[in-house]
């Protein structure tokens, strides 16, 4: 046996996905401890020049969108979310979240009396309801069907068999 295969990956296959998660997640801890560091700086600065103005609110929330999505981009890439279209939704949804969140931010801040945040949260959630009906009736069933998708739950499975395989190669 030259090279030993784990459902149709070889282990030089394998370790390069495992090298490319653990760069992958070390990057988003990297974006994580900038984000900490300079939101820190953002509101000693923010504390000690203008206090009675919250500015730094917006850097902070604008920022958040940012890490967020890098953090989702992680994630789907780890879980090995495959069709594109699933991807579009999931980055689509956690845009909509976050960015609404900041938006509340502006609103509360701004005018508190008035809820402007109402109207893109309504229209921009009409436009997220669609996106996920057309990848629900037109994405999920075709990716079903392609060859070489499995359901997580098979995935689970494959991943429980490696494991089990390593603990008997080591007996």
């Amino acid at each position: 046996m030259n090279e030993e295969s784990f459902n149709g990956f070889s282990e030089e296959n394998l370790r390069l996905i495992a090298l490319r998660k653990v760069n992958f997640r070390l990057s988003v801890k990297i974006h994580a401890g900038v984000y900490i560091t300079g939101c820190s700086l953002l509101v000693l600065i923010n504390w000690f020049f203008t206090p009675g103005n919250w500015w730094v609110l917006y850097p902070i929330f604008g920022w958040l969108i940012g890490l967020v999505e890098h953090y989702t981009s992680y994630i789907v890439y780890a879980r090995g979310v495959y069709p594109m279209a699933k991807r579009a939704v999931i980055f689509h949804l956690m845009a909509y979240i976050f960015v609404l969140i900041l938006l509340f931010v502006i609103n509360i801040l701004v005018n508190p009396l008035f809820y402007w945040v109402i109207i893109p949260a309504i229209f921009w959630g009409a436009g997220l309801i669609i996106h996920i009906i057309t990848y629900l009736v037109y994405h999920r069933g075709a990716t079903e069907e392609e060859e070489g998708m499995k359901s997580r739950r098979e995935r689970a499975v494959e991943k429980e068999l490696e494991k089990m395989q390593k603990r008997l190669k080591k007996k």
